[in-house]
């Protein structure tokens, strides 16, 4: 028998009460009744080696670790870890656009995603880890999709070194590598995080990461991006900048590579401040010249009693933009240049009104408020002009709702706004849960 099952047995024991007892006090029974109910329950979680609840500890968060893909690293050795999220989104979108003309869209309700983490736990300093994902409900008729979004092995040596290697989340950002849909606010991610820096934005690499004191950081070599189209890779586009360049880890071609490093600092409790860096090159050889590509981006998450704050700008650069239009045939006159820069940023505010409750019971409800803006043609080439309608500002205001930790249900409205005046509108209702 093992050690901790039967001292648990032991304790049953020596806390049950004769039989007379039960007849004479009903109130010890009960309680009886609760401490068995808790060692059956312990006894289950010490057979399964994992625990149940989906909470990321602190340091695994650092080492840019999800709540529910953490689950595996709470597992004992030699043990299979299970875990998911899902969210579905329902859009109502305005009739008429900024400018007053029809839209010419229709509401939507779509099970965006549902996800599974499979790991596995080979012994106290190897980990495998897995994120299978399973996009808009079905794989027929090019409507969904299912991807590979995670799968990589870490050699934790010591807190201060790990390596990773696999396919990895490039930790760019706030919700690349923390993309749960009950971590945010909104009922979808960020438009920034999204058309600036392209989540969820995984690579094929490897590299090293870690945790010094307050300081977190990551730091890998990736296969680079694909500018221009080809094998399934649209490459880099006017509107959504670099976001349609990832290969995804699908046979990525590896004539190009680039580093990326993330530090974080926490210097108290509830406040993380940091950055990353993004460099590399991505013509991947179909390019007559080099497209260099480079990133950067700060970020500020803090919060304090029921006050929620969140920061985060980024700028990127593409060299010989010019070419990289050329080659897909953008052209000056459809104002389809990929931007030789772009950037976006936000900035969102919060606040748990039931943290005023002592009796909250572990639910959460939170207004709150974001402002968006961006640009993904902030620069073109000068042969090359810009489309008014890629300069945008979004506001989004709603509430977040959480009954338990694991599951959400969210709400909002958002104002879209652009230069060309064809922004539209949207209410969003969105149901989220993580396990």
């Amino acid at each position: 028998m093992k050690p901790r099952i039967a001292v648990l047995l032991s304790l049953f024991v020596a806390l049950a009460p004769s039989a007379p007892a039960f007849a004479q006090d009903a109130a010890k029974l009960g309680e009886l009744e609760r401490k068995v109910d808790l060692l059956t329950k312990e006894i289950e979680n010490i057979k399964l080696g994992e625990a149940s609840e989906p909470v990321a500890e602190p340091a695994v968060a650092a080492s840019g670790v999800a709540p529910a893909a953490s689950k595996v690293y709470r597992a004992r050795p030699n043990k299979v870890s299970i875990g998911g999220y899902g969210e579905m989104v329902y859009t109502n979108v305005s009739k008429k656009k900024q400018d007053g003309t029809s839209a010419g869209t229709r509401d939507t309700v779509d099970f965006l995603r549902a996800i599974l983490y499979v790991g596995y736990k080979f012994n106290d300093w190897i980990t495998f880890n897995s994120e299978l994902e399973f996009e808009h409900g079905t794989t027929g008729n090019t409507r969904g999709e299912v991807s590979v979004e995670q799968a990589y092995v870490d050699f934790r040596f010591r807190d201060e070194i790990g390596v990773r290697a696999g396919t990895v989340l490039v930790p760019m950002g706030l919700q690349n590598e923390i993309h749960e849909p009950t971590t945010f606010h909104g009922v979808k991610r960020t438009s920034v995080e999204q058309n600036v820096i392209p989540t969820t934005w995984r690579e094929n690499g490897v590299g090293v990461f870690g945790d010094i004191g307050p300081v977190s950081y990551r730091s890998y070599l990736v296969t680079g991006l694909q500018s221009t189209t080809n094998t399934g890779v649209s490459g880099f586009t006017s509107s959504t900048g670099l976001r349609s360049g990832r290969s995804s880890g699908a046979k990525s071609y590896a004539e190009d590579f680039a580093s990326v490093t993330r530090v974080d600092w926490k210097p108290v409790s509830g406040v993380m401040v940091g950055g990353s860096f993004y460099a590399g090159q991505a013509d991947q050889s179909l390019v007559v010249n080099s497209v260099p590509v480079s990133m950067w981006e700060g970020h500020l998450k803090a919060e304090y009693r029921g006050a929620e704050l969140r920061a985060l700008y980024a700028e990127g650069r593409v060299g010989n933009a010019d070419l990289v239009n050329i080659t897909n045939g953008y052209t000056n006159a459809a104002r389809t240049s990929v931007g030789s820069k772009l950037f976006g940023g936000y900035v969102e505010g919060a606040y748990d009104v039931l943290s005023l409750r002592k009796d909250n019971k572990g639910q959460y409800l939170a207004p709150f408020f974001r402002y968006e803006r961006y640009d993904t043609q902030a620069r073109t080439p000068s042969a090359f002009a810009k489309n008014p309608a890629n300069s945008r500002v979004e506001y989004t205001a709603g509430l977040t709702y959480k009954p338990i930790p694991q599951v959400a249900v969210k709400a909002d409205y958002q104002w879209m706004r652009n230069q060309a005046r064809t922004g539209v509108n949207q209410w969003n209702i969105g149901l989220a849960y993580i396990f």
